[in-house]
């Protein structure tokens, strides 16, 4: 592979390869590295470079305008490797009920069915260097559960979602440097920035894309295919931002793109007192010989179409874990900025920086997401020995919340532009009561459980239920079938252009609760596969 430093060395000002893909992301790199051995020629176009730049990071600034979203935080890592190198790595799979149309969703239902995403969760477990949250083995932890854990789930309403880890988060920039390096026919193009489509006379494909430079050089990469896997907020900004052909936009024909922007709002809201001799330790975590698990509350699909509600789940966590405190012990912040070292490059200057600031900045981590796999594996068994004495025990209630599709819940181009002369972005996001309410309705009915089992009692919380954003961009670029309803087909081809590909959770049509990673892990091995195969049709034809 030919890497090309444009912050480093003299920038061609054109390139020509079979495919380009640009975003160097966990989408990105999976589709790259699926291809490898192709015959296909690779572009991987990469905003940043191989480590944080706080000019570069500054591009991916939003001005938001709708709820509130955390501020100074730093939910997008802009640089070879993506956001992955924040991440935490806890992997859920979407449920059949996230796939269905639901009378109670509006605009809710994916073109393609749960058993064609799912087929593809092996793979992308293996990817991802995790468990596979649907492999068989992983269903038997219900002979572990306690007696506490059994009754809450007794409840027909109830039921237990599955979050795994590997043994330590996925760094996919670190990981498959060496295969994409050592690859033929492949180049990687650093510190270069999309900044626009090249739309052919027609408008119905893509001639090139226009990478610009922090200092104002441009490159122009032409190449036969195309895949945006720029997450999902610039996958809709640099189609929006293309309208020479188009004046609404590349794949903007009926006002889609941007629309629908989900994320999974979370809240801290009310605890869980545990009677003493009550434990709950898989709803708090447990490690496997290969990762971790937790489970987590859920409600039971066929109560939320009896009752007509959302995807949600809640965890119990630790009174003093990140999820809770507004401020935290200094030495459990110090811990996690040096164990996250790197994903703040030079923007921010910690030596003016007060310790108790710093939950606003970085990932909210609880034990399992922060420590070591030996550690966590230490740590719960020092736990477990601690707990065998009968003691009250309280947790707080967090909630993971599903987002149903909004067309108002959108991005849109700002007036003000980026250093590098791009339309910012306008982020309106919005929480309807829907959300809200589903979250008080597991409430309820956590609570009586609780209560009727003799198990503990749930203290509601006081003041207005307040969520924040989980950096969990989803659905600017919707899948559907129709393009009346959708920006890509089943396929993540955009509807109306022939060789312009989606890539990442931009294309979700819902949510769910899972955390995104693992599904589009899945859905850009599947997009591989595709690429791959129309790749060896049209060379067959030729």
């Amino acid at each position: 592979m030919t890497i090309i430093d444009a912050q480093l060395e003299t920038l061609p000002t054109r390139i020509d390869t079979d495919l380009c893909i640009v975003g160097a992301g966990a989408a990105g790199i999976t589709i790259a590295a699926e291809l490898l051995g192709s015959g296909l020629d690779l572009c991987l176009v990469e905003s940043g470079g191989y480590t944080a730049d706080g000019e570069t990071q500054a591009l991916c600034e939003v001005d938001s305008v709708g709820y509130p979203v955390r501020e100074n935080f730093m939910s997008r890592a802009r640089y070879y490797g993506g956001s992955c190198n924040l991440w935490a790595g806890r992997n859920m799979a979407l449920m059949p009920v996230d796939f269905e149309p639901r009378s109670w969703v509006r605009d809710s239902g994916w073109p393609i069915s749960y058993e064609e995403v799912a087929r593809y969760y092996p793979k992308a477990s293996v990817l991802l260097g995790s468990p596979d949250p649907l492999r068989p083995s992983l269903g038997d932890f219900e002979p572990r559960m306690s007696a506490a854990e059994r009754a809450i789930f007794a409840d027909s309403g109830l039921r237990p979602t599955l979050s795994v880890w590997g043994r330590r988060p996925m760094r996919f920039g670190a990981t498959h440097r060496k295969a994409l390096h050592g690859a033929r026919g492949a180049r990687v193009l650093l510190n270069a920035t999309a900044t626009r489509l090249v739309a052919r006379g027609d408008g119905g494909a893509v001639e090139a894309v226009v990478a610009t430079t922090l200092d104002g050089r441009s490159v122009a990469i032409h190449a036969r295919r195309f895949v945006l896997a720029c997450g999902g907020l610039e996958n809709a900004r640099l189609l929006l931002v293309s309208h020479d052909r188009h004046p609404r936009g590349v794949g903007n024909e009926h006002d889609l793109v941007g629309r629908f922007f989900m994320d999974h709002p979370r809240a801290v809201f009310g605890r869980v007192h545990l009677e003493p001799g009550s434990r709950a330790p898989l709803l708090r975590g447990r490690p496997l010989p290969d990762g971790k698990l937790q489970l987590g509350i859920g409600l039971d699909p066929e109560l939320q179409r009896r009752e007509g509600l959302l995807n949600h789940y809640v965890t119990f966590e630790e009174l003093t874990s990140g999820y809770v405190e507004a401020r935290y012990q200094s030495m459990v912040q110090t811990a996690k900025v040096v164990m996250r070292r790197g994903h703040a490059g030079s923007r921010w200057d910690f030596a003016r920086t007060h310790l108790t600031e710093i939950p606003d900045m970085i990932y909210l981590l609880s034990p399992k997401e922060l420590m070591p796999h030996p550690v966590y594996r230490a740590y719960v068994a020092l736990k477990d020995v601690a707990e065998r004495r009968p003691r009250p025990r309280t947790y707080v209630a967090v909630y993971f919340c599903e987002q149903p599709p909004d067309r108002e819940s959108r991005v849109t181009l700002s007036e003000d532009v980026d250093p590098i002369g791009v339309p910012r972005l306008r982020l309106h996001w919005r929480i309807d009561d829907s959300i809200r309410s589903s979250v008080l309705h597991i409430q309820d009915r956590l609570a009586r459980c609780l209560e009727e089992t003799g198990t503990g009692r749930l203290e509601r919380s006081h003041g207005p239920l307040e969520f924040t954003d989980a950096s969990h961009h989803m659905g600017t670029t919707r899948m559907a079938a129709d393009p009346q309803h959708g920006v890509v087909d089943t396929d993540c081809r955009v509807h109306g252009v022939a060789n312009l590909y989606m890539a990442g959770s931009s294309v979700f049509p819902t949510a769910g609760h899972a955390n995104p990673t693992l599904t589009l892990v899945a859905l850009s091995v599947r997009l591989a596969e595709h690429l791959r195969g129309s790749a060896a049709a049209a060379a067959g034809l030729a």
